[in-house]
């Protein structure tokens, strides 16, 4: 396995070395790290003991980001449109073009045309990540959704099983949370690294540890 770790002096968050750990594959993985929905709720969701399915796609990954710090310590994550090519603290890329890694309540599903109810822009979630603990996790299902098709004059989407092969994820975190009302959780002092990371993965799992001393 291997696991991509992040260090820093008092006060400065940068990524200073990457430990490799195994000899499989390019990425950067750990099999010791889940699942947020698309509200930001956490839940424990690990493959099997047998493994991933890696005869057909879609290849279930969970990514798991926590923080190691000697003091006690709190970052934020925005746990808010898993849906989104942004705005949650897991981004995926294939090719380093970002895609949606869950339907978005804001575009009709295709398979639900012609009926199509559409939710509005709801304000940004954060969640606490805690040093000490598992971390924020995400079970991802392995399926791209794109916009590919009509509900009439409006875009739908749909899903597509992703492809074995080489992909990226961007973990981002923030320092602090700000904003005001009605909105008043916005993720300050944000930070990002990516990882590589290959379908099918070995364990099922892909995961980035924030190292703040400790």
């Amino acid at each position: 396995m291997r696991m991509l770790l992040e260090t820093r002096p008092p006060g400065t968050v940068f990524v200073t070395a990457l430990l490799a750990l195994a000899l499989s594959g390019p990425g950067c993985y750990s099999s010791t790290g889940g699942d947020d929905d698309d509200t930001g709720d956490v839940v424990d969701a690990r493959p099997d003991d047998g493994g991933p399915d890696v005869s057909v796609p879609p290849f279930p990954t969970r990514f798991v980001l926590r923080l190691v710090s000697d003091i006690p310590e709190t970052l934020y994550v925005a746990a808010w449109e898993a849906s989104s090519a942004s705005g949650h603290w897991l981004t995926l890329r294939d090719g380093g073009t970002a895609f949606r890694k869950a339907e978005s309540c804001g575009i009709c599903d295709c398979d639900e045309c012609p009926a199509c109810a559409l939710c509005g822009a709801p304000c940004a979630e954060l969640s606490e990540l805690v040093a000490g603990t598992a971390g924020v996790e995400y079970l991802w299902d392995g399926r791209q959704w794109t916009t590919d098709g009509a509900c009439g004059t409006l875009p739908c989407e749909g899903p597509e099983p992703a492809p074995a092969g080489t992909y990226s994820a961007r973990f981002c975190w923030g320092t602090a949370r700000g904003g005001t009302l009605p909105c008043d959780e916005i993720l300050v002092g944000e930070t990002c690294a990516d990882v590589s990371f290959t379908l099918p993965d070995p364990d099922g799992v892909v995961e980035y540890a924030i190292d703040n001393g400790g």
